[in-house]
Parts: C-alpha cells; sequence; structure tokens
C-alpha cells in the first residue's frame, strides 16, 4: 500500500530554496549553486520512498510505503499574482500538500501580495505554512528584523500568534515563521563566521505541529536528518508522552536509527 503526499517549497530566486531541502531531508536532494542566476529555472520534483510500520487505531500493524514528491518551485519574484495563483493552485487541488514552506533572504525581493496570496489560500485549504528567513545573517540584522516583521504582520492577520519558542514563532496549528542558516556562513570582509542554524527548530516546529496523515508523511520525509531526530529526541518523546525510560533506551542504542525507533511512537500517539 502506498501514501502519497506533498511537500511544497516556494520563494524567490537565490534565497537559498534547494539548499533548505537538502537541510531539512538531511542528504542532498536538490542541485545547489552560488551563481547570481537561479538554479532552480523550471519546476522541480525530488521523490522520497519509504518503508515503515505505521500504527493506527484501525490495524495492530501493518507494511506501509510512503511516497512523499517535495515540489521545489522557481523563483516567483517576476511573477504576477495571477501566475501565483494558477501556478500554486495546481499543486494544491492535485495533491493536498503536508506543508507549503515559503523562502525569503534578508534584503531579497519578496512580493508580500502574492505571500498574501498563498498564506490565505494555505490557511483555508487546512495546509500547514511555514514561512521561512533563509541565509539569516546575508543582508545585516536590520533587513532580517524588517522580513520577520513582514512575516508576523501577515500572518497574524488569519491566526495570532500563539507561542515564540527557540526563535519560531507559532501561529496556532496553521503557520510558523523561523528563521535559519542552512550552511556554513562567512563574511570575510566582516570578520562573520556562522555555523548551521535554526535547522532542528524549524522541523521541530513543523513536526510538533502536524497531526494525523500528515504529520506521519513529513517524519518520513526527514527520517534521514541524523542531527535533528538525535537533538530533539527528548523534546519529541515530551510532546508525544513517549515515556522517558523509552526515549532514553532509543537515544543510547539506535544509533543513525534514532527515527526509525521514534517514528512508530509518534505515528501512534497521532491517532489517540
Amino acid at each position: 500500500m502506498t501514501n502519497e503526499s506533498n511537500i511544497v517549497v516556494c520563494g524567490s530566486a537565490r534565497v537559498g530554496k534547494s539548499t533548505l531541502i537538502n537541510a531539512l531531508c538531511g542528504k542532498e536532494l536538490a542541485k545547489t549553486s552560488n551563481s547570481l542566476s537561479s538554479k532552480t529555472d523550471q519546476m522541480e520534483k525530488y521523490i522520497l520512498n519509504r518503508d515503515y510500520i505505521s500504527y493506527n487505531e484501525a490495524s495492530n500493524s501493518n507494511e506501509k510505503q510512503y511516497s512523499i514528491t517535495i515540489w521545489d518551485t522557481p523563483g516567483i519574484e517576476s511573477w504576477t499574482k495571477e501566475h501565483v495563483q494558477e501556478h500554486i493552485s495546481k499543486i494544491m487541488l492535485k495533491s493536498n500538500p503536508v506543508c507549503i514552506i515559503y523562502c525569503a533572504s534578508p534584503g531579497s525581493f519578496a512580493r508580500l501580495d502574492q505571500l498574501e496570496w498563498i498564506i490565505e489560500s494555505s490557511i483555508k485549504s487546512n495546509i500547514y505554512c511555514a514561512l521561512v528567513c533563509t541565509n539569516k545573517y546575508s543582508g545585516g540584522k536590520q533587513s532580517r528584523e524588517q522580513l520577520l516583521k513582514d512575516f508576523h504582520s501577515l500572518l497574524s492577520r488569519y491566526q495570532p500568534m500563539t507561542k515564540n519558542e527557540n526563535n519560531v514563532k507559532y501561529y496556532g496549528d496553521a503557520a510558523l515563521c523561523a528563521t535559519v542558516n542552512s550552511i556554513p556562513f562567512e563574511d570575510e570582509d566582516r570578520g562573520i563566521e556562522k555555523e548551521v542554524e535554526g535547522i532542528n527548530e524549524l522541523l521541530f516546529g513543523i513536526t510538533s505541529s502536524l497531526k494525523g496523515d500528515k504529520l506521519i508523511a513529513w517524519c518520513h520525509t526527514i527520517a534521514d536528518n541524523e542531527s535533528f531526530w538525535s537533538a530533539m529526541a527528548n523534546q519529541l518523546a515530551e510532546v508525544y508522552k513517549i515515556a522517558r525510560p523509552i526515549a532514553e533506551e532509543v537515544l543510547q542504542n539506535h544509533g543513525k536509527d534514532i527515527a526509525k525507533a521514534l517514528i512508530p511512537f509518534i505515528i501512534r500517539a497521532a491517532f489517540k
């Protein structure tokens, strides 16, 4: 039995969408480029196939295959609002995505009218929306703060902010906004060096917000991200009420298989 799910990553060109996809999945799926021309100039899709044991109330246990397609859109800064609506609507109608991740970097060109439509359509369609400030140290602090202010202003029109934790702002179970540095950042002129930041917190935010089948699909999407599962195992155990002895045993004995050990407990909790 195959369950098919979709995730959409969109935003302007050269804001690190492909790099973010690789960081979320814990391995290289999307080809990336540091050149000034957009690497993703046409709709790309990346398919992950997973086999894990799933638990639910309808059946004690059964083997399922999960097929997750990640859509990497071309840069949309030059699109008209109508083009964005047509493009994203096709994906929404065809696939009912698990979530839509919108990326923008400090100082990058962001069409707020396009973003507002994406947010409104996502919330009305019960599709989780994550607004992500990528390349957080590029463009400077002032540009980063302005981008986050814009994100907050748009999201607050539809849902009030319910929590601000670990640099992730939550808007109920509908949306979040976060800042990330998907790859190490270095600016020799300003003497700045920064490591990867914010990825685990972003993943945790989306994981803890999704429900049911969408949560299952998301967990399988990020199953290869060893850093996330090892770093956030205790927080996940708390959210999904996994007994501490079980969580400690998973951390101590499962090594690279932490995800495979934890996901069945999360799935079981999702259907309680």
